[in-house]
């Protein structure tokens, strides 16, 4: 009798999230590990006290793809998604595709795919060895660490150059693969800004895009709550930088765009996102070891977008279902 085998996905962003599911449904058990306090990666819901929140990170997904679409369209019918209509600025049609946020936040887009999963968040994997018997993984609350016959790893490439150097061949896969960080700032405006588009990307030299996050759907629209990212060459420039003048900085550069329409500051917070974008993809749905019990992947496999971490981490569940027995 086939014994199924003990699969461990590290990473449980969007990638390791498609994976762990597209597993799941198929009969396996993964363990996912992710150092995040919940799901999600850079889907992410930033909330403070005073019903202030933020999607810092990724602002909104579309789906090219029927895989994608039917997935969305699940979300939005239960409520964990909806359509985003911002008015924007010329150059932006957000009616040419639909542009998906989650509700309340963009970190329920996780939610649907974590559910169920044996999940284990604020957890970070310190190493992954391999041994006679397969893939030890050790943590930082778990220094003997856990065995698994099989090992997917959704973490950014810089992580995963470190987690698993000793691959030669995948370590020399993912030197093609380029990543760059972005700086995000949250604001939170004392009145509302007025004669002003809910979403604008511009072509500063710091600023990338800008965006009225309470225009969103689910989003209390009486707060004036605003996201800035950082454009790639300025985050890269100004990554060691504290957050505090960082958000002082990002807040003159919204000044300049906004000019008289700007109302008092009050709340500006910073937020950095190391391994943000990707601007080399690999050009594969994933990395797999000759042996077939290690597998790569992520946004920066097929590209920067949500729905090419989606498309890889089900690339990888469909790897593993097709080489090894059925449970």
């Amino acid at each position: 009798m086939n014994i199924p085998p003990r699969i461990a996905v590290i990473g449980a962003g969007m990638a390791g999230l498609a994976c762990a599911r597209g597993l799941q449904d198929a009969g396996f058990k993964p363990v996912v590990f992710d150092k995040g306090r919940s799901p999600g990666g850079r889907l992410a819901t930033r909330r403070f006290d005073d019903n202030l929140s933020f999607d810092h990170g990724a602002q909104y997904v579309t789906a090219h793809g029927d895989a994608f679409r039917a997935t969305l369209a699940g979300m939005i019918e239960s409520g964990a998604a909806a359509r985003w209509r911002p008015a924007t600025t010329n150059g932006i049609d957000a009616a040419a595709e639909d542009w998906i946020a989650g509700t309340p936040g963009m970190s329920a887009l996780a939610k649907p795919l974590a559910a169920g999963l044996d999940l284990h968040a604020a957890c970070e994997v310190t190493e992954v060895k391999r041994e006679t018997s397969g893939w030890r993984i050790r943590t930082a609350g778990n220094a003997a660490g856990e065995c698994f016959d099989i090992v997917v790893s959704t973490v950014p490439v810089p992580q995963a150059r470190q987690l698993f150097g000793a691959e030669r061949s995948i370590a020399q896969a993912l030197d093609d693969v380029t990543m760059a960080p972005c700086w995000a700032l949250m604001l939170v405006f004392a009145g509302p800004v007025a004669g002003v588009p809910d979403v604008l990307q511009t072509d500063s030299e710091k600023l990338s895009w800008l965006s009225r996050n309470s225009s969103k759907p689910g989003r209390d629209s009486t707060k004036e709550c605003w996201v800035a990212h950082a454009t790639t060459h300025w985050s890269s420039r100004h990554l060691e930088l504290e957050r505090e003048p960082v958000a002082a900085l990002l807040v003159a550069a919204v000044q300049q765009i906004l000019g008289d329409a700007m109302p008092r500051v009050g709340r500006a917070i910073a937020h950095r996102w190391r391994y943000a974008r990707t601007v080399q993809a690999l050009g594969l749905p994933c990395l797999a070891s000759q042996d077939g019990t290690l597998f790569l992947g992520g946004d920066w496999a097929l590209g920067a977008r949500v729905e090419c971490a989606f498309n890889s981490g089900r690339a990888i569940a469909q790897a593993i279902i097709d080489r090894r027995c059925k449970p």
